[in-house]
């Protein structure tokens, strides 16, 4: 009995590591597609375990294979893990997207819908730019909420509660190397995020991009997404982006006034956990 107390013991061992490192394998990914030999290397993991991960997770079409450059990338069957928050999106999308047109129709730039699911944004909507040369993430894009995530996802980090947002820095020390200094500069940030109400990055998570990016509220005074105006820092400098920001903040206002939810009274976070 002893002994097969231990083969279980051993092999649940082994399969729990299995799992960590199939996470591992999706949060790196949630950072943008890569090829095997990247992400065996950011891991610091066998290339044939990584392989063999990869393999499992493209039969339950969590990750799929780019065939022109042999990049890997999250993809739709992930999204499944999300069902029951992409439901309740679609109210949201559907309250949101006149007014994602209207930005659209305006900038000429592509807008994007976020919704925050634990520590990721999950793009729920999106309508790409005509200009030849454009960026776009794609619905269902899955991005994790941390230090480099972007103008969407520092919308939600501004939102969060200092103990919230403390276990994401956390997390970011342990596997990003992320320093002390830098978390003063983000706090500070993020706390004037709040203030302002909306927040801004340039190549910031991608190269050459730039985005603009406001809160939409519900009724209860909750930021239950990011509408955000995404493209080429070529076109998008900060003159022209931060030109684009009264009709954002239109935009999101009107949405979130269809969500039951009244932005003037939420607008610049004026309550006492407005500060980091």
């Amino acid at each position: 009995m002893g002994d097969f107390d231990s083969s279980t013991e051993g092999k649940s061992a082994s399969g729990v590591r299995a799992v960590e490192r199939a996470a591992d394998i999706l949060v790196s990914l949630g950072e943008g597609e890569k090829t095997l030999t990247e992400i065996s290397n950011g891991l610091n993991l066998n290339k044939t375990t990584v392989y063999r991960l990869l393999g499992t997770l493209q039969k339950k079409d969590f990750v799929l294979k780019n065939a022109e450059n042999g990049k890997y990338y999250l993809h739709w069957g992930l999204i499944g893990l999300f069902h029951s928050g992409l439901e309740r999106s679609q109210g949201l999308v559907q309250n949101a997207y006149p007014f994602m047109e209207k930005l659209w129709k305006l900038t000429s730039e592509t807008v994007t819908l976020y919704i925050k699911k634990g520590q990721y944004r999950i793009c729920v909507s999106e309508i790409v730019s005509e200009h030849p040369l454009k960026f776009a993430v794609g619905v269902g894009t899955v991005v994790p909420i941390n230090a480099y995530t972007g103008s969407p996802g520092k919308i939600f980090l501004a939102y969060m509660t200092r103990e919230e947002v403390t276990d994401v820095l956390s997390h970011e020390k342990t596997s990003h190397g992320f320093k002390v200094t830098d978390q003063g500069l983000l706090l500070k940030e993020l706390s004037e995020i709040k203030q302002r109400g909306w927040a801004v990055s340039y190549g910031e998570r991608i190269k050459g991009g730039a985005s603009l990016s406001v809160p939409i509220w519900n009724r209860q005074g909750d930021v239950v997404a990011s509408l955000n105006i995404f493209g080429p820092y070529a076109r998008l400098n900060e003159n022209v982006l931060l030109g684009f920001l009264d009709l954002l903040k239109e935009c999101a206002q009107a949405a979130s006034v269809r969500l039951g939810g009244v932005p003037n009274k939420f607008w610049g976070g004026g309550d006492e956990n407005s500060s980091f």
